[in-house]
């Protein structure tokens, strides 16, 4: 059946429509599928690694699942069918669904009256364990502060670009460009690296004491 856009009368039908269509008409990345490609990761990483320690082998493989977590929530599902994405924004124009909207306005999420709402906590923590692995993997950069905002701004800011392509093609807003977004991705990441360079420092000056102490003991 081919729906008029403007017939809002048959809703359960059109509720129909788009859940027949919905298993071929959108691309999913499960969380299952994230396990299996870092697994393969690892089996592969193992075969061609060279003097690699345990530890850095599972640090990289977390990363791996880590970044391919940050993909699956950022941008799947994905739907890819034309007349799914017409059913979709006729459910919006039919008062179904709500669709997504563009925010340039900071601190549009007050509006929720919850700071913890959980996609706000959700984009402030996404981010975060950049601040752990960017000084841990690549060790031989200066890891300032600078560095890492301006890390964690433009890897959020690509992610909010990507989904605004998307709905630039498609015209509807799937995902929605969201300037909260990128400010709670860019503060997880500030909170992150600010947490680690505690937690380094407080190691490095045990270390310290438990060399002196070693020293006396001799």
């Amino acid at each position: 059946m081919n729906w008029e856009l403007s017939d809002c009368r048959n809703l359960s039908e059109l509720a129909d429509q788009v859940t027949a269509l919905e298993k071929t008409s959108v691309i999913h990345f499960s969380f299952l599928m994230t396990v299996i490609l870092t697994l393969v990761f690892m089996f592969i990483y193992h075969q061609r690694s060279v003097d690699k320690s345990l530890l850095q082998f599972m640090i990289v493989s977390s990363f791996i699942f880590y970044v391919l977590n940050v993909i699956r929530l950022a941008f799947f599902p994905i739907p890819i069918n034309e007349t799914y994405i017409e059913l979709l924004k006729q459910q919006v124009k039919c008062g179904i669904l709500v669709e997504r909207r563009h925010n340039l306005q900071l601190f549009d999420f007050m509006k929720w009256g919850n700071l913890f709402h959980i996609t706000t906590v959700g984009n402030f923590l996404m981010l975060m364990p950049l601040s752990f692995y960017c000084p841990i993997l690549f060790k031989k950069r200066d890891w300032g502060f600078l560095r890492m905002i301006l890390i964690g701004f433009f890897i959020s800011l690509s992610i909010e670009l990507i989904q605004l392509s998307y709905d630039f093609v498609t015209g509807y807003a799937y995902r929605g460009f969201n300037v909260d977004d990128l400010m709670m991705n860019t503060l997880g990441v500030i909170f992150g690296f600010l947490v680690f360079t505690i937690v380094r420092g407080f190691f490095l000056i045990t270390i310290k004491f438990i060399q002196f102490f070693y020293r006396k003991a001799r």
